[in-house]
């Protein structure tokens, strides 16, 4: 068999030999090409440089994957490892294992920044948390450990991972995943200017995404009733059905506090909307009857809240899937305009109330629109909530 030296001048026949014997584990030097080394092991044999310096005053060393022997073969590692050398030398060193940014690291900073951006907002930090959830479970597990530089330099793998994930997850959790990866990756290239510019989902191949279209089914409004009937917390019970008498999405709605419910105009006003704009929602008996179901709730339990769906653990109510209907969220906001337009409201006051900015129309002039409408808007919404009560089989109206 060959001698197998720490340091010997490398070539294909001499390193087939040393593995084919498979009576040796450790580095190997090259006496070529300074830095370069093949880690013979009991399964295969890799590639990688490694060169000791000082980076302001502090030792440090650039370690650097090159590939695996003979996929890539003595010559090929040589040019390699002269293009590392090459960076080193130029001052533009290459962070080790030890010092460079990892992914866990990364999605921590993005999600700090998605809460400061929430908290600029006045808004709660809910995608922020969402975030953090979709982390913990579908990236951290695989990509937790990797250096962001490695992951930069594996999308095949990033697009593996996603095709897995569309099979395991969805295809929707799937995209959400990969864009949360990407938006963290980017945001750490703005502060490292080390990091390759590719980014690790560049081969990522995203699922089609279709917006769901269900809406409540005016035969399905007695069997919602019912369901609804069944909530035990009124504040709950309150928040699905002036979500239902609205159409206002549920995160919003769920936000709204008491002082931007505004008896004396007759309207309750949605701060901050999706478009950054606020919206004005007429208020009708139906909707008063709620926010008065609410507020004894609240003074019933001795509750002292800003906000008019307050939380047992303070806050507002942020989950709106979980009272045993057989649709809520969007679904309702949806269902709201299905029975607008059956009702005959106009389009463009329906858009108006729901808080659309038509394409084409600035916000200034829906504002006075609204204003100018506000009569229109009252009746409107007085119909609405006469035909949701009567879809539902209640008496009052």
């Amino acid at each position: 068999m060959a001698t197998v030296r720490k340091k010997h001048r490398l070539d294909d026949g001499y390193i087939s030999a040393v593995v084919e014997f498979g009576d040796f584990a450790g580095f190997v030097w090259d006496t070529s090409v300074a830095g370069l080394r093949i880690h013979i092991g009991p399964r295969k044999a890799s590639w990688s440089f490694f060169q000791q310096h000082r980076t302001h005053g502090r030792r440090s060393a650039t370690v650097k994957r090159l590939g695996v022997f003979p996929v890539m073969t003595t010559p090929a590692a040589r040019k390699a490892a002269l293009v590392v050398a090459g960076t080193v030398a130029a001052g533009k060193l290459m962070p080790g294992q030890r010092t460079a940014l990892k992914l866990a690291d990364a999605l921590t900073a993005y999600i700090d920044h998605l809460k400061a951006t929430a908290a600029k907002r006045g808004k709660r930090a809910t995608w922020a948390a969402n975030v953090q959830s979709l982390a913990r479970v579908h990236l951290l597990p695989q990509w937790a450990g990797w250096p962001l530089a490695e992951l930069s330099a594996a999308p095949a793998a990033v697009a593996a991972w996603h095709r897995d994930m569309t099979r395991d997850a969805g295809p929707v959790v799937a995209n959400h995943a990969a864009r949360v990866l990407r938006a963290a990756y980017r945001r750490a290239a703005r502060l490292d200017r080390s990091l390759p510019p590719g980014l690790p989902t560049s081969a990522v191949e995203y699922n089609t995404e279709t917006r769901s279209q269900n809406a409540l089914a005016f035969a399905d409004f007695p069997k919602w009733g019912k369901a609804w009937a069944k909530i035990e917390s009124p504040t709950r019970r309150a928040f699905q059905m002036i979500d239902l008498l609205t159409g206002a999405r549920p995160g919003e709605l769920g936000r709204l506090k008491w002082a931007d419910v505004l008896p004396r105009e007759r309207v309750l006003v949605i701060r901050g909307a999706k478009a950054d704009n606020d919206i004005r929602i007429p208020l009708s008996a139906a909707i008063a009857r709620e926010l008065k179901r609410t507020h004894d709730a609240a003074r019933a339990d001795k509750i002292e809240s800003e906000y008019v769906f307050p939380a047992r653990d303070d806050g507002h109510i942020v989950k709106f899937d979980c009272d045993g209907l057989p649709a809520h969220g969007m679904a309702l906001r949806r269902t709201w305009r299905t029975v607008a337009a059956d009702a005959g409201v106009d389009e463009l006051l329906a858009h108006f109330m729901l808080g659309h900015v038509p394409a084409g129309i600035s916000r200034v002039y829906v504002s006075k629109m609204m204003l100018a409408s506000g009569q229109g808007m009252r009746a409107a919404q007085r119909t609405i909530s006469r035909r949701i009560v009567s879809l539902l089989g209640h008496r009052k109206a």
